[in-house]
């Protein structure tokens, strides 16, 4: 059974304490002192927007097609539920899959997205790097489809390459500790075990079961993280995904594997056409990012594919 530790909390910035003169009553604030401590002030909160946002502004989108350089290794990809809009997660930022061949940087940051998870419409949750910023800028927020990100906790403490929000909740795996977390509010945590895993999945009905993807095969927790078993007779799987319609996983060699029962029985559907680097599931259709900078699609569990986007 895997250790667990104690909640922590969110790291929070101190407050300046009130100035005096010598052993006498609080000095007065001037005219002048008010006026530059504004400027002060207003100058800082530029400086955490430009940390989180990158050197460029929202509107300064780099569109990927003909002398696209490439996205390199993709972390995640997720599909918008009501619009369709698929988008993928990667080292040099957000983007947006527009057409087979255009693929449109969200804003021009800096952030290094190891972990990224959609919550609705134009939300997102992520985590990963920055380079003016944390190196590890724990748990961050988009509420306009990925223009701007802001801080939610941990800033400086969490690196997830794993995010999923599920029953209300979500729940990470800080690569810097090993930590599996999950957090009702997005802001306070709770550590349910210390553990090696490489990718995880909440049951869509079931807030106490996910799969993880162990160092020794697959794994199985049916109390919300806080232990781990192993998943006998399983697939040796690289990548896992879960939604209503079953598990769906890619396995080292590139089959593609589904189970009806939560991981007890396996079938092999087809194979993915490549070396992949993500995989998602949305409505029983299956999305993969390939190593050649590829994103393909398939609506018959991976028996065929075709591409969603490929650099000319």
């Amino acid at each position: 059974m895997s250790r667990t530790s104690q909640p922590t909390r969110p790291h929070s910035r101190s407050e300046s304490g009130r100035t005096t003169q010598g052993s006498g009553a609080p000095a007065v604030p001037t005219r002048k002192f008010v006026i530059a401590t504004l400027a002060a002030l207003t100058l800082i909160a530029a400086v955490v927007v430009f940390t989180l946002r990158g050197q460029g502004s929202s509107d300064d989108h780099t569109t990927a097609g003909a002398g696209h350089e490439g996205f390199g290794h993709v972390h995640g990809i997720a599909v918008e539920p009501d619009s369709g809009a698929m988008h993928v997660a990667t080292h040099v930022g957000l983007f947006r899959i527009d057409d087979p061949h255009t693929a449109v940087r969200v804003s021009k940051d800096d952030l290094d997205l190891m972990g990224f998870t959609v919550v609705g419409p134009g939300h997102f949750l992520a985590s990963g790097h920055s380079e003016h910023g944390p190196a590890n800028v724990g748990l961050i927020e988009s509420t306009d489809g990925g223009a701007t990100w802001r801080e939610k906790s941990l800033s400086g403490a969490a690196d997830f390459h794993g995010l999923q929000v599920a029953h209300g909740s979500v729940y990470g795996y800080n690569s810097t500790d090993g930590a599996f977390m999950v957090s009702a509010d997005q802001r306070t945590w709770e550590h349910r075990s210390r553990t090696a895993i490489g990718g995880f999945a909440v049951s869509p009905s079931d807030s106490n079961t996910v799969l993880a993807v162990g160092r020794d095969g697959l794994q199985r927790s049916t109390d919300g993280g806080r232990s781990w078993q192993p998943v006998p007779g399983a697939p040796a799987v690289g990548l896992l995904t879960w939604d209503r319609t079953g598990v769906w996983a890619v396995a080292r060699d590139g089959a593609v594997w589904s189970s009806a029962d939560g991981g007890g029985q396996w079938q092999r559907r087809g194979a993915v056409p490549g070396e992949p680097h993500s995989f998602a599931v949305q409505d029983g259709s299956l999305f993969a990012a390939l190593a050649d900078d590829r994103v393909i699609a398939s609506i018959d569990g991976g028996a065929t594919w075709t591409d969603r986007y490929t650099p000319e």
